[in-house]
């Protein structure tokens, strides 16, 4: 392993007003000498770890993302409100609200100055005089305060550390931190009486407990901030948090996403190869999960929905409108349209059967592959047939084809 020596920051964090200028001595004599402040991974950190300088350098940052916004806005043809709203969110909210979560703690001094940058930003966007109110003017252009956006961060990513995987680090410590054996297994030689539990308010303490810190540590205080929803540990655990990617499919289901590296007759042709192959088997079951307008001789109704065909060694003609709307086909339609195939397959299926399931569309199989903006109950209706299945031997996969319609309506396949 090489490491670039250059690159190479020292910084000490300490909170005495004495700044410590030790150094290193790399194995190669390179001496890497300490610094005020480091930037990592687009935070900067100073030795005191207030923060000071990282909100600092957005402000500059935003204040100069500002004046260029606001020279946008003066031009010629003009930009209407909503365009502006949007330019604004997009262009100073993504630089303000950066990584909020491990500074903000209802800073006055922060507050005051992106308050002033968005102040100046909602009398641009509504050409409104200085004496305005900024009330008002929030509710016009429906923008929230920044005392309440940058408290959202902080709720958002208390509901984000309670999805995440058991595995995942940040999920793994705050088991820990609910807990008193926190400071043992990480050897703290601190007196936990001293602070304030995640789910503790000073409101409820006596006046001379209230003179003890706030919070240990900032996922104290962000986990306060859902106190009402997390009022214990066992609420973690509860049904509505527990994400579709917290559960794997991988070893029930195969799913295969390939471009066509032929023309299409030659791709039809070949799968019309590969389905005589498979219907040769009684057992063997063949389905197209159809997103497109299936015709009367096939199965035998009309419809601008999801559809899904059977083909066994006898034709078995199946049609299921799932899409909530006429004429609109959604891609959660398409994921309805998969769950109901398996569904179908896992009563019809026989022992040792082989199952294949063709669809058009690669961007909902990439969704159920990656297990992504997936419903739960969806995904758990999906996995708890696949589970049938695999009980009874089967083995499936699904493979996206590029034109289903055509496989479907053409003449070999009746």
């Amino acid at each position: 392993m090489q490491f670039d020596d250059l690159k190479s920051e020292l910084i000490h964090f300490e909170r005495h007003k004495m700044t410590l200028n030790q150094m290193i001595i790399l194995l190669n004599n390179m001496i890497i000498k300490s610094k005020t402040c480091v930037q990592w991974l687009k935070v900067w950190l100073n030795q005191k770890l207030n923060f000071k300088v990282h909100v600092q350098t957005k402000i500059t940052t935003v204040i100069r993302t500002l004046h260029s916004l606001f020279r946008l806005m003066n031009s010629e043809w003009e930009l209407n409100v909503k365009s502006e709203k949007q330019l604004y969110l997009t262009c100073i909210t993504s630089i303000s609200d950066y990584d909020v979560e491990i500074w903000w703690n209802n800073q006055k001094s922060y507050l005051v100055k992106f308050r002033k940058l968005q102040n100046a930003a909602l009398r641009k966007i509504l050409s409104a005089f200085r004496t305005s109110s900024i009330d008002a003017m929030q509710i016009k252009v429906e923008i929230s305060s920044v005392k309440m956006q940058l408290n959202q961060k902080c709720k958002n990513y208390a509901i984000w550390i309670v999805e995440l995987l058991k595995k995942h680090f940040i999920r793994k410590r705050t088991f820990i931190l609910y807990s008193s054996q926190y400071f043992i297994e990480l050897n703290l030689n601190l007196n936990a009486s001293k602070y304030l539990n995640w789910n503790e308010t000073k409101k409820n303490l006596s006046w001379k407990v209230k003179k003890c810190k706030d919070r240990l540590t900032q996922i104290y205080w962000i986990l306060n901030k859902v106190q009402k929803t997390l009022n214990s540990i066992k609420e973690i655990e509860i049904s509505h948090f527990k994400k579709s990617w917290d559960q794997e499919i991988e070893h029930l289901v195969r799913i295969q996403i390939e471009f066509a590296k032929s023309e299409t007759c030659k791709m039809i042709n070949s799968h019309y190869r590969e389905l005589e192959r498979i219907i040769k088997k009684t057992k063997n079951i063949v389905m197209y999960i159809n997103t497109l307008q299936i015709r009367k001789k096939i199965a035998e109704i009309e419809t601008e929905t999801e559809t899904t065909v059977i083909f066994t060694h006898e034709l078995i003609k199946y049609s299921k409108a799932t899409s909530d709307y006429d004429k609109i086909i959604t891609t959660k339609a398409k994921l309805q349209a998969i769950s109901d195939a398996i569904a179908i397959c896992s009563e019809k299926a026989l022992k040792n059967s082989e199952i294949w399931m063709y669809m058009n569309s690669q961007m909902t199989l990439q969704r159920l592959n990656t297990k992504s903006n997936i419903n739960v109950k969806l995904f758990n209706d999906i996995q708890q047939n696949l589970i049938n299945l695999r009980q009874n031997s089967c083995q499936i996969c699904i493979q996206w084809i590029l034109s289903c319609k055509s496989i479907i309506e053409n003449e070999k396949v009746d």
